[in-house]
């Protein structure tokens, strides 16, 4: 349901600023703590980030980026369960990471055990080529690792493990090359997902697309509950008097702010510095790029997986999703440099390898360049990252760039428009 804001409020009403995934758990928390609840989302669509969308060159419904949801992203779970959308991600059984390393000609299989020690990491068919039982001891390492620590301070760079382990592990997670990226930061998301076995690390996919998965029931939910979502309607600015916000100046008009009532925001780190001038917030981004293509019938991942990662090669992971092959590639600086067309035939030329069809011409393609797709997860950037309260009475902050803890990803991002929720609520 689509509104136009209006100039008063409800007592104790909770104003959402952004429709991204951190603004819709914010929205749906509050509504489920009693809170009245109101959306303002400046695009014209929900999701930010994580949507899906209909692309005219491949005539296919893609998502605009690659998500792969672990067991242990219990923030995931919970969103779903409160919007009553507990199928909406299909787990793969059993719960295997395929890798193969384009450099070396060599694949490998990673498959978690069933209990909470490593124990599956030890045995012959797990191990990583080029590893060693000594390889352990940098996971000793960072797992007592400094704050200002990398990760290539406590893994050996040079090993054969550092690229086809760490890096991978560092880039799909954090989206920050190993050699900047937090080993702290790393290894908090390694001990609830790799150390718990299959439970934590099972991948989950979104067959119908994230927005049919994760967006779109979400809308439904709140929009059950007679909460407004209103689209492209942009914050023009913030005004506050005595500590506490008192007005939200829209591109549609003014909105008044009653003490009782509080305001989430869920906006990326610019936007909500361009409204509060001395808030801290990270300073640099990553890129990602994904690439999609419609491929005929007959090209397949090997052994009909639906996603694999890639070693020594551009791609990184490529996820088979019909008659579309999907690409990311994370900490895409270089890449993302590079023309459309042009990545998109570096890409197809390692794809058309690994599918078994080397030389197959370059099929209808759509590269997306998601050029500020997260904060850089280094030591330095993640010492920015700014906590949910604010200067302002009953103004809170949302999103996966604040400091939950955990890296930027679309469990961080749901965990922290929870947050936001139960402190408005609570008028904390």
């Amino acid at each position: 349901m689509t509104s136009s804001p209006t100039t008063a409020t409800s007592p104790g009403t909770v104003t959402v600023i952004g429709a991204g995934l951190a603004g819709l758990a914010a929205a749906v928390r509050a509504t489920a703590l009693g809170r009245p609840v109101r959306v303002i989302e400046a695009a014209n669509q929900a999701g930010g980030r994580c949507r899906s969308f209909h692309d005219t060159v491949l005539d296919r419904v893609i998502d605009n980026g690659n998500h792969l949801i672990l067991g242990a992203n219990t923030g995931v779970f919970d969103f779903l369960h409160e919007i009553g959308a507990q199928n909406a991600l299909t787990p793969l059984d059993p719960p295997d990471f395929n890798f193969i390393d384009l450099s070396a000609d060599m694949s490998w299989t990673l498959r978690p055990g069933v209990g909470r020690l490593p124990w599956w990491l030890l045995h012959p068919h797990n191990r990583i080529p080029g590893s060693r039982l000594a390889d352990l001891r940098d996971a000793y390492r960072l797992a007592t690792a400094s704050e200002d620590a990398t990760i290539a301070d406590c893994v050996d760079p040079a090993a054969p493990l550092f690229e086809r382990f760490w890096q991978p592990l560092a880039r799909a997670i954090l989206n920050t090359d190993a050699t900047e990226g937090s080993a702290q930061l790393l290894w908090r998301v390694i001990r609830e997902t790799l150390l718990t076995g299959a439970a934590g690390s099972r991948p989950y996919l979104a067959a119908k697309g994230l927005s049919a998965a994760l967006v779109d029931p979400a809308l439904d939910h709140l929009r059950q509950r007679g909460v407004s979502v209103s689209f492209g309607t942009r914050i023009r600015g913030l005004e506050a008097e005595h500590g506490r916000a008192k007005a939200l100046v829209t591109s549609g008009g003014t909105i008044e702010i009653a003490p009782e009532d509080t305001i989430i925001l869920a906006i990326p780190p610019s936007e909500a510095q361009a409204l509060l001038p001395d808030l801290t917030v990270p300073t640099e981004t990553r890129p990602i790029v994904n690439l999609h293509y419609r491929v005929e019938s007959g090209l397949r991942l090997p052994g009909g997986v639906p996603f694999i990662g890639l070693v020594g090669s551009e791609a990184q992971w490529v996820f088979n999703r019909g008659d579309i092959l999907s690409v990311t590639v994370s900490a895409a600086s270089a890449l993302a440099a590079q023309s459309a067309e042009a990545i998109a035939a570096t890409v197809w030329a390692e794809l058309a390898r690994v599918t078994g069809a080397p030389g197959t011409p370059i099929p209808p393609h759509r590269v997306i360049k998601e050029q500020r797709a997260t904060i850089a997860q280094t030591p330095a950037q993640l010492r920015l990252r700014p906590p949910a309260g604010t200067r302002i009475g009953g103004l809170f902050l949302a999103g996966d760039w604040t400091d939950t803890g955990l890296p930027a990803t679309i469990d961080g991002a749901i965990r922290s428009g929870f947050q936001a929720a139960e402190m408005a609520a609570s008028g904390n």
